[in-house]
């Protein structure tokens, strides 16, 4: 069989040194189509990534604008949070994957905790709202203010926040937290097999389309598989019942023989969940 290359392997494979650091916002005339930059933040805590390898490095964020960005019209954020330690922040988003690096800007950001025991649940890397809220809000509010700053055209009514298992984790952190800059500037969330079930203050989420996926775990037989097949049903009622009884526009994608992960093959889903909110 003849190998292929995604578009993420591919972006990954650019050296850094082509990437743009922007410690300050770039002139408008640096926005072109194809456009990456890093962003620095030696202000902000290290992150979950850097916490675990001991490694420590200057806290930063990638972004990338689309093939087909132009100053004269606006495009949302595609935010993309990854699960885990959650990476450095310095390369594509999920998102950019799922929208072949269109029509979006993609915004990669790492993940944060308060404190790092490797002791703890799933060594040390599992993200609460009660431990790491806080932490969670004030390096996002900084890291988004200066995407702001740095692109003017964003289409904040129609911005996308993403996450992957403790990437889903952040983003429902974000709103149970009550985090008023943060809550307004997505519009469309989308939880992957994380977040969703620890959602609590439902009222929070009015007026935010959500797409929430998990796996079926079809043919998992470790004990997280057992697991959740045992616990999905009723976490999943749970929710169900409180989309309803909260008048919530939130769609499940159930991800068939998949287990703790998103395969490519969900991309086309997701995708064509997130134009949907676009032409709104």
């Amino acid at each position: 069989m003849k190998p292929t290359l995604t578009l993420l392997t591919a972006l990954l494979l650019v050296p850094l040194a082509a990437l743009h650091a922007a410690d300050v916002p770039a002139p408008a005339s640096d926005l072109k189509p194809g456009t990456r930059m890093i962003l620095k933040f030696p202000e902000l805590p290290q992150t979950i990534y850097a916490m675990q390898s001991g490694q420590e490095a200057v806290t930063q964020a990638y972004l990338a604008l689309p093939e087909n960005y132009s100053p004269e019209r606006k495009f949302p954020l595609f935010v993309f949070l990854y699960g885990g330690h959650g990476g450095p922040g310095a390369g594509p988003g999920r998102g950019q994957q799922i929208m072949v690096n269109k029509d979006c800007i993609f915004v990669n950001l790492p993940l944060f905790k308060a404190k790092f025991d490797p002791t703890g649940p799933f060594k040390g890397l599992l993200i609460t709202t009660e431990q790491d809220g806080e932490t969670i809000c004030r390096a996002y509010n900084a890291m988004l203010k200066k995407v702001y700053a740095t692109v003017p055209n964003i289409d904040t009514a129609h911005n996308i926040i993403g996450g992957m298992s403790n990437g889903g984790h952040s983003i429902v952190a974000m709103f149970e937290q009550g985090d008023a800059y943060l809550m307004s500037t997505f519009q469309n969330l989308v939880l992957i097999e994380g977040g969703w079930y620890s959602i609590k203050t439902f009222d929070r989420y009015k007026g935010k389309a959500i797409l929430y996926l998990h796996g079926d775990y079809a043919g998992q037989n470790d004990w997280l598989g057992k697991k959740m097949r045992e616990d999905l049903p009723k976490a999943v009622k749970k929710l169900e019942d409180a989309i309803a009884a909260n008048q919530l526009n939130a769609t499940g994608l159930v991800m068939k023989d998949t287990g703790h992960d998103m395969p490519t093959k969900f991309d086309a889903d997701v995708k064509a969940w997130v134009l949907k909110q676009l032409a709104h």
